[in-house]
C-alpha cells in the first residue's frame, strides 16, 4: 500500500467510512507481488508458452534480482550498525532493548524489504512483560499517512490491515488506525463495512511505525533492470532450446531408394548407408552464431550490473590481490548507492530511537534521542593491516571510541571500551597503582621518559 499525504484536519476528523475508502482505493498490491516474485525467482519466463507445442521450451531463470538485493544488503548492513553516546546509561538501556529484539537481524530484514520494495516498515510495541519490541511490517499491510507540506516527513497517522479467517471460515479483515495518541480497532467480515470495536490510548507519544525508504522515489534496487533480467532469461532459454533442438535433429536423406524406417535404423546400427547416384545425407540443424550470441549475453549481463549499481563480484579481477584503493574503484557504484541508503536509513533509526526514548522517559528516564550517534560500516574486503596502521597513526588526534569505530571487526564499541577499562584496572591493581597515575600518563601518551621524570 502506498504512502499518502493528507491535510492534518482530514486526519483529525477521520471516520470508519474514510478508512474503508482509503483501504479500498489503495489495496492493489500487484507491484509488491511482482517485485517479490522477481526476488524469489518466479520470473515471467516460467510462464512462457510457445505456439509450436512440439518445439523445445526451456525456461531458465537467472536470478539477478536476488543477487542484486542480497549483495547490496550484505554490503550495506552486513556489518552491524554501531551506536555511540556520552550518555552511557541511555546507550546501555537502548542496547538491552536492541539485544532483546535481535536488532542486527531485524535491520537486515528491513534493509532487504527496502531493497526489494523501495521501502521497509517496522512497528514498535510492548510485549506482555512491558518490554519494548519491534518487528517488520509487510508494505502491503500498511499505509503511512503524512501531512501535506510536512517537510520533516513525520507521519501523522497509519493504517495497518490484517487478513484472517474466523472459526466459521469467514474472511475477516482487522484494521488498526493509529494516531499519535490512540489506536482504533476496526473489523469487517466477508468484505462488509468496517465497524469500530474500541479505541485504545497508547503511550508512544507518536505514531509507533517507522518507514525506511530506499530512495526518495521508493524504488527497489533491481526494479529498474527487470526488463534486462527478462531479456537475459529469454536469451539463455532460447540458447538451451537451440541446443536441445539440434541434439534431437532430424536426419535428411536424399536419393536413397525405396527403403523403410526400419532400413534406416538397420543402416545406423551397422554404420553404413547405401545411396543412389547424387544422393546425400545430412542433419536439419539450426545455425548457432556463438560469438554474436555470447556478445549479446555479456552486454545484457553487464548492463544489469551497470544500471543496478551492483558489480559482478565473480569477475576475475576481484580474485586478484589488490590494494584497498583499487578495490574501492571497482566497488564505487555500490558504495555510492549504499551511501544514499545510509542517509535514508539513518532517519528511520533515529525515529526508532526517539520512540523508544518516549517510552523510557515515561518510565522515569530523562533521555534525548539526539544523544545517540549512528554509524554505518560497509561490509567489504579490507586490508586489515593497512587499517590498523591508520588507526594507530590517528591515536593522537582521535579518541579511543572513534578509533574503535573504524575497525570493521568491532561490533559493540561500548562493550569493547568496558573491556579495555577492565583490563586497565586489573593492570593497575597488579602493579600496585590503585590511583591510576600510570594509566593516566599512558592514556595521554606522554612516553616512558616523561613517566620516569
Amino acid at each position: 500500500m502506498p504512502v499518502l499525504y493528507m491535510d492534518k484536519s482530514a486526519v483529525d476528523t477521520m471516520t470508519e467510512k474514510d478508512i474503508q475508502n482509503i483501504i479500498d482505493k489503495h489495496s492493489d498490491d500487484s507491484r509488491y507481488r511482482r517485485l517479490m516474485d522477481y526476488y524469489i525467482g518466479s520470473h515471467p519466463i516460467l510462464f512462457h508458452i510457445k505456439k509450436d507445442s512440439t518445439a523445445p521450451n526451456n525456461k531458465l531463470v537467472n536470478n539477478a534480482a536476488k543477487y542484486v538485493t542480497d549483495t547490496a544488503v550484505g554490503f550495506f548492513v552486513g556489518k552491524p550498525v554501531i551506536y555511540g553516546s556520552q550518555n552511557t546509561q541511555f546507550l546501555a538501556a537502548l542496547q538491552d532493548i536492541y539485544d532483546y529484539s535481535d536488532e542486527q537481524d531485524h535491520n537486515i530484514e528491513l534493509a532487504k524489504a527496502s531493497s526489494i520494495y523501495g521501502a521497509g516498515y517496522e512497528m514498535l510495541y510492548t510485549d506482555e512483560d512491558s518490554n519494548i519490541r519491534f518487528g517488520v511490517v509487510a508494505p502491503q499491510n500498511l499505509i503511512m499517512i503524512y501531512a501535506i507540506g510536512n517537510s520533516d516527513r513525520e507521519p501523522v497517522a497509519a493504517i495497518r490491515t490484517i487478513a484472517s479467517t474466523d472459526r466459521h471460515k469467514r474472511a475477516v479483515r482487522k484494521v488498526e488506525y493509529w494516531t499519535d495518541t490512540s489506536m482504533w480497532h476496526l473489523r469487517s467480515v466477508n468484505g462488509g463495512n468496517l465497524e469500530l470495536h474500541e479505541v485504545v490510548d497508547h503511550h508512544w507519544g507518536d505514531i509507533p511505525f517507522v518507514e525506511y525508504i530506499n530512495n526518495e522515489e521508493r524504488l527497489g534496487d533491481f526494479e529498474g533492470v527487470t526488463s534486462l533480467i527478462d531479456a537475459y532469461n529469454k536469451v539463455q532459454s532460447n540458447t538451451a532450446n537451440m541446443f536441445e533442438y539440434n541434439d534431437a535433429a532430424l536426419l535428411k536423406i536424399t536419393k536413397m531408394g525405396d527403403v523403410s524406417s526400419k532400413d534406416v535404423r538397420d543402416m545406423k546400427e551397422k554404420g553404413a548407408i547405401i545411396l543412389e547416384d547424387g544422393g546425400d545425407i545430412d542433419w536439419l540443424l539450426k545455425t548457432l552464431h556463438d560469438t554474436a550470441l555470447e556478445n549479446y549475453k555479456n552486454r545484457i549481463r553487464e548492463d544489469i550490473h551497470i544500471f543496478s549499481g551492483v558489480p559482478n563480484l565473480t569477475d576475475q579481477s576481484f580474485g586478484q590481490p589488490q590494494s584497498g584503493v583499487a578495490i574501492s574503484y571497482k566497488l564505487w557504484p555500490l558504495e555510492q548507492m549504499c551511501a544514499l541508503k545510509a542517509r535514508k536509513f539513518k532517519r528511520g533509526l533515529q525515529r526508532r530511537i526517539e520512540l523508544i526514548a518516549n517510552v523510557l522517559n515515561i518510565q522515569g528516564g530523562m533521555y534525548d534521542w539526539r544523544d545517540i550517534e549512528v554509524q554505518f560500516r560497509q561490509n567489504k574486503v579490507q586490508n586489515l593491516k593497512e587499517l590498523a596502521e591508520i588507526v594507530t597513526m590517528l591515536s593522537g588526534d582521535l579518541s579511543r571510541e572513534t578509533r574503535l569505530k573504524l575497525l570493521p571487526n568491532i561490533e559493540d564499541v561500548q562493550a569493547e571500551l568496558e573491556k579495555l577499562d577492565a583490563e586497565a584496572r586489573a593492570a593497575r591493581e597488579a602493579f600496585g597503582d590503585p590511583t591510576g597515575l600510570m594509566a593516566a600518563l599512558k592514556e595521554y601518551e606522554l612516553g616512558e621518559d616523561k613517566i620516569n621524570d
